[in-house]
């Protein structure tokens, strides 16, 4: 049985994008972000630091969701 991940987060530069990829996602996105960025998020356009995907991925997984993120690779 394999898991569909709800929340992906995929880096940029010092942030990381934020993306919905289940309903249950974005759902719970929802609960947790002002009204006013639910566009964005549906976007994908929200772009979150390092700290504050931490935070989102502890939430989330508690939350029972699943959460992927990509690693940075550092630069040579």
């Amino acid at each position: 049985m394999s898991l569909q991940t709800d929340i992906t987060l995929t880096p940029l530069g010092d942030s990381y994008r934020l993306n919905p990829e289940t309903v249950h996602g974005l759902l719970w996105l929802q609960t947790h972000f002002e009204s006013n960025t639910w566009d964005l998020i549906c976007s994908g356009k929200v772009r979150l630091t390092a700290e504050s995907c931490r935070s989102l991925q502890s939430d989330a997984r508690q939350a029972g969701l699943q959460v992927c993120s990509i690693p940075t690779i550092p630069s040579i």
